[in-house]
C-alpha cells in the first residue's frame, strides 16, 4: 500500500520547559515534554533536534527516528545525547527531518497535586 506522506520537514516550538521535579509516583507522573511524531510515509524518517536558550549557545542535533507509516513518542526528558537537557531552563527547539512528518507537543507539570498537560501543534515552516 502506498501512502503520500503529510506534514512538513522543519517545525518550530518558541516555548520549552520540563519541571526540574514533580508530585506524584514516578517513572508515570515525572514532569516532562513529549514529542509525538507522525511519519505516515512509505520510509524511516531521521528527525533532528535542537534546541535554543536565552542564555548560551544551541545544543545538538538530537537524533530520534520514526518508522515508516509509524509514531515516535519521545519524551525530551530521556534524551541524552549529546547533552541532558537542563530542567527548570527555558529553551526553544527546532526539529528538522528528511521527509515530512508531523509533530505535536505535550507536556506534563506535576508541580502541583492536580497536574497540568498542555498539548499543541508546533510552526510548521
Amino acid at each position: 500500500m502506498s501512502n503520500t506522506a503529510i506534514g512538513h520537514t522543519r517545525w518550530a516550538i518558541p516555548d520549552g520547559y520540563i519541571p526540574a521535579w514533580g508530585h506524584g509516583p514516578e517513572p508515570a507522573m515525572t514532569s516532562h515534554e513529549g514529542l509525538s511524531i507522525l511519519n505516515t510515509g512509505d520510509r524511516e524518517v531521521e528527525v533532528r533536534i535542537t534546541l535554543y536558550f536565552t542564555d548560551r549557545e544551541p545544543v545538538g542535533p538530537y537524533r530520534v527516528r520514526v518508522g515508516a507509516r509509524r509514531t515516535n513518542h519521545v519524551r525530551m526528558n530521556l534524551l541524552k545525547d549529546p547533552e541532558p537537557i537542563p530542567l527548570g531552563t527555558p529553551y526553544s527547539s527546532v526539529i528538522e527531518a528528511d521527509a515530512p512528518v508531523v509533530v505535536q507537543l505535550t507536556r506534563l507539570d506535576s508541580r502541583q497535586a492536580e497536574n497540568a498537560l498542555l498539548s499543541v501543534v508546533p510552526f510548521a515552516g
